[in-house]
């Protein structure tokens, strides 16, 4: 396993106990043009870098497949190495990265929510990637870290910096400050955020190690956030999810449409109708019940999707 350093992969690959080689931290896309030619050239040369560290590892490893998360540096060494490539993927404004990916990779795999066709390569399935670590087949929440009492809100705060992110801003300080005062009536307000906080803000940092996000996720009232992955989580756990994005994505669109998730853009206004909508779902008791009637419904007959992988690597690593 290579694995980037964002996020949360490192620090939940140590929790777990799962070697590693750290491939580094990338770049990002966004910003004026002269910024995104130097975080282009960065790309280039982070590539480089990662062809000449890892390819001699993963030759020495001979591999029978290649997998990956809309990896292009997975990709690249499949392809050096003759070996089938499986690239994931869900996030349709992430053009340039679909065109390289596919001439790289076997097979492009998307949900079947995806917007985008992605050519003959292209396999859809059931479900949403949230799926291979929250299925109810694979999912059971822990106790919650000490010191974490019901009822609690989670928010999720994002950078901006990808290269999907192009043109976004995200909430504005004066939004997040309303939206945590006014969450915080209705329990204690637990802030995931990746950039510095506005000044002045209150809200609590997410307790526990990082590998217990998902279960304070499912004990809380609801998430709202600038985070795609992080609504699509609580979604699928049965809770309230409020995703505060411009575009929004396939996935999104369809957990909206099962009645798991509310989508709404990024200016103050929009966001102002997404937190009236919020008090009002936390202001009725009856809330909880219903999105786990909602979750339940949602879920019958979706693919425990980490089976669904598996399968799928079997069968292509045989034709490697």
């Amino acid at each position: 396993m290579t694995a980037r350093d964002k996020d949360m992969t490192h620090c939940l690959l140590g929790e777990w106990g799962i070697d590693f080689i750290d491939r580094g931290a990338g770049g990002s896309g966004t910003g004026g043009w002269m910024r995104r030619m130097a975080a282009l050239t960065g790309r280039a040369w982070y590539l480089l870098r990662v062809v000449v560290r890892l390819l001699p590892v993963v030759r020495r490893f001979r591999p029978h497949l290649v997998v990956s998360w809309s990896s292009y540096h997975a990709a690249l060494m499949g392809r050096l190495l003759g070996v089938p490539v499986l690239t994931f993927e869900d996030t349709e404004s992430s053009v340039l990265l679909h065109r390289v990916n596919r001439f790289l990779s076997t097979r492009m795999v998307t949900p079947a929510a995806f917007e985008t066709g992605l050519g003959r390569k292209h396999i859809r399935f059931e479900g949403w990637k949230e799926l291979a670590s929250l299925h109810p087949s694979r999912f059971t929440p822990a106790a919650l870290p000490a010191g974490v009492e019901k009822p609690y809100i989670i928010m999720r705060f994002v950078s901006w910096n990808a290269w999907h992110d192009k043109g976004h801003t995200g909430m504005s300080d004066a939004a997040k400050r309303e939206v945590v005062r006014r969450l915080s009536e209705f329990g204690t307000v637990y802030i995931s955020s990746e950039k510095m906080l506005p000044a002045g803000m209150q809200g609590a940092a997410m307790p526990g190690g990082c590998g217990d996000v998902h279960t304070l996720l499912a004990g809380s009232s609801l998430f709202f956030g600038e985070s795609a992955c992080m609504a699509a989580e609580a979604a699928v756990l049965g809770v309230p999810a409020f995703f505060i994005d411009n575009e929004g994505r396939g996935f999104t669109r369809e957990l909206e449409r099962l009645g798991l998730l509310f989508s709404y853009g990024e200016d103050d206004g929009q966001v102002a109708e997404a937190l009236k909508k919020a008090v009002s779902l936390l202001s009725d008791p009856g809330t909880g019940e219903e999105w786990q009637r909602r979750r339940r419904k949602a879920l019958e007959g979706k693919p425990d999707i980490t089976a669904l992988m598996i399968e799928m690597a079997e069968k292509f690593a045989d034709r490697g």
